[in-house]
């Protein structure tokens, strides 16, 4: 199925309109950036545990190819060299990426957290992912430096898990909403 882009646009502008509409209650919920997703996108309970937990999830690392490179990559010269270039200095970060100056390490991250307006994250990695389990402990240590709240666990698919899962997340943003400073 081929959409034109004018077909597209209007549906799009629809689908604001009526979620605009919509009559939905506003809760206090955490505002939390969901991390740590690099072998495996989370199963769609993951997300609905969290968010049934109380929280908002403002900002991810699902899909990232979708939005991996951080500007334009140059069309001028060689079109390898370009997008080559452009993934080793001006892409995101992810844990399958080498950071050549350890101070570089976590800026995507605390970007977002910025961003977004985020008051906490959370790390989900796969519980087969190591570039995410390896890359966890390095992140946990600059929020912690700069006074970022986070909770981490691992998931696997088809599980019994999730109800732990909300356990964890529900304590986490209560401990956001009720003890945090941001």
């Amino acid at each position: 199925m081929i959409l034109p882009p004018e077909e597209h646009t209007l549906l799009v502008r629809e689908y604001i309109a009526a979620a605009e509409a919509e009559e939905r209650p506003k809760r206090d919920n955490a505002r939390v950036v969901l991390t740590g997703s690099f072998c495996e996108q989370p199963p769609l309970g993951l997300i609905k545990s969290i968010e049934m937990a109380g929280c908002y999830i403002v900002d991810d690392d699902f899909h990232l190819v979708a939005r991996w490179n951080l500007d334009d990559v140059a069309i001028d010269g060689d079109p390898l060299w370009n997008l080559a270039k452009s993934f080793l200095h001006r892409s995101a970060d992810t844990s399958s990426k080498y950071s050549v100056r350890r101070e570089d390490k976590g800026k995507f991250l605390l970007e977002s957290v910025r961003k977004y307006g985020a008051e906490g994250v959370i790390f989900a990695a796969a519980s087969f992912c190591d570039p995410a389990l390896l890359e966890r402990p390095m992140l946990l240590e600059i929020l912690k430096k700069h006074g970022i709240p986070s909770t981490a666990f691992k998931f696997a698919e088809n599980t019994g898990q999730m109800a732990p899962i909300r356990e964890q997340a529900g304590t986490f943003a209560d401990s956001i909403k009720l003890w945090s400073a941001a």
